[in-house]
C-alpha cells in the first residue's frame, strides 16, 4: 500500500466498550462532511474529548489514521433513523458490529467531494478489512443505509455508489502506469500499487500517446519540457508533440526541438513564434552577442536573438585565419 498509516488514537471518552473482533460484520462508509481537511486532522480533533462521536479510520490522500481500535465500538452509526429512503439495514448494522471509514475531503473548492487519490486508498483499506474480518462485499454500506442519514452526501445515488466506490471492490487490481481510461471525474491518472501516485510528476504513456502527469494526475495544461528516460520532450496541451519543430521553454530555459525531442546537439540559429535565436549545446545563448550564420546568411545576434534593425559594423573573431560566425 502506497499510503500512510498513522495511529492517532481517539480519546477513550469518544467510543464504546471492548468487542470481539469476530463480531464485526459491516464495514460502514461515511464522509467528514467537510470541505478541505485531512485524516491527520481528523484524528488530532478526536484526540480532544466528550466529541460523542467517532470513527476507527479517516483517509485522505495520503494518509490513513486509524483512530478507535478495531476491538472498541466507535460511535458512528447510531440515532433515529431519518424519514426517507435509506436505512434498509435500521437495527440489523449498528456501531457494535461495524467497522467505520471516514473519507476526507482534501480540495477546499466549495465543492464536498473526496478525490479519486482518496477514493482509491479507501478502496485499498476496506479491501483490506474485507479480508481481515471476513466482511463479503454485501456488508460493505453506507451510514446512509443504516439510518438514512445522507452519508456520504455524494453517495447517496445508487449508481453512482456503484459506480464510484462499492462496484470497484470487486473490480481486478488496476496496473501500474498511466490508465487507458479517464476516472469517473473526467480526470486521467498515474497508479500505482492500485491507486494515484501523488507523488509521480513527469512523462507517462497509454494507449491514447505519452502524456505529461503532475502529482498523478495527467495536466493538459502544461505547455512545457519535460523528460522521461529517452531524453526530453516538447509538452503540448498535455501531450508530448512528436511534430513539434522549434524551440520551446520550460523552467531550465529555451530548447531546440526536433519531433518532439530537445536536440542537445545542435548549436546555430532556429526560430520560434518569437524570433530567430542562437542555440549552442541545444539551449537559447541569451548572453551571446554576434554573429551567426545559417542556411540564408549571416546574421547579428544580441543577447541571443537576431536583431533584425541593426546596422552598422561589429567585428568578427578569427581563429587560424579563418572568421568564425
Amino acid at each position: 500500500m502506497a499510503y500512510n498509516t498513522k495511529e492517532i488514537w481517539a480519546s477513550i471518552t469518544n467510543y464504546g466498550a471492548h468487542r470481539a473482533l469476530h463480531s464485526i460484520r459491516y464495514i460502514a462508509i461515511h464522509f467528514t462532511s467537510n470541505d478541505g481537511d485531512t485524516a491527520e486532522n481528523n484524528g488530532k480533533y478526536f484526540q480532544g474529548e466528550n466529541r460523542k462521536a467517532s470513527a476507527h479510520y479517516f483517509v485522505d490522500d495520503t494518509t490513513v489514521v486509524h483512530s478507535v481500535p478495531d476491538d472498541r465500538v466507535a460511535w458512528s452509526v447510531g440515532g433515529n433513523k431519518y424519514n426517507n429512503g435509506g436505512g434498509r439495514l435500521y437495527g440489523i448494522a449498528k456501531n457494535a458490529n461495524t467497522l467505520n471509514v471516514e473519507l476526507c475531503d482534501t480540495v477546499k473548492n466549495g465543492t464536498v467531494k473526496a478525490t479519486e487519490a482518496t477514493i482509491n486508498n479507501a478502496l485499498n483499506l476496506v479491501k483490506g478489512l474485507m479480508s481481515k474480518y471476513n466482511v463479503p462485499v454485501d456488508r460493505v454500506i453506507r451510514h446512509y443505509d443504516v439510518n438514512g442519514k445522507p452519508c456520504p452526501a455524494y453517495w447517496v445515488d445508487e449508481t453512482l455508489w456503484e459506480q464510484e466506490f462499492h462496484g470497484r471492490l470487486t473490480q481486478p487490481d488496476i496496473p501500474d502506469g498511466l490508465a487507458d481510461q479517464a476516472a469517473s471525474d473526467g480526470n486521467w491518472y498515474y497508479y500505482k500499487d492500485n491507486q494515484v501516485a501523488t507523488d509521480y510528476t513527469g512523462l507517462a504513456q497509454n494507449v491514447n500517446g505519452w502524456w505529461y502527469v503532475r502529482n498523478g494526475v495527467v495536466n493538459f495544461g502544461a505547455n512545457t519540457v519535460a523528460q522521461n528516460e529517452n531524453g526530453w520532450w516538447k509538452v503540448t496541451n498535455g501531450a508530448v508533440d512528436f511534430n513539434y519543430t522549434g524551440i520551446a521553454q520550460n523552467e531550465n530555459g529555451w530548447w531546440r526541438i526536433e519531433n518532439g525531442k530537445v536536440n542537445f546537439d545542435y548549436t546555430g540559429l532556429a526560430q520560434n513564434e518569437n524570433g530567430w535565436f542562437y542555440l549552442q549545446g541545444g539551449a537559447v545563448d541569451f548572453n551571446y552577442i554576434g554573429l551567426a550564420k545559417n542556411d540564408q546568411g549571416v546574421w547579428y545576434v544580441r543577447n541571443g536573438k537576431v536583431d533584425f534593425d541593426y546596422s552598422g559594423n561589429t567585428s568578427v573573431r578569427v581563429e587560424k585565419g579563418r572568421v568564425i560566425v
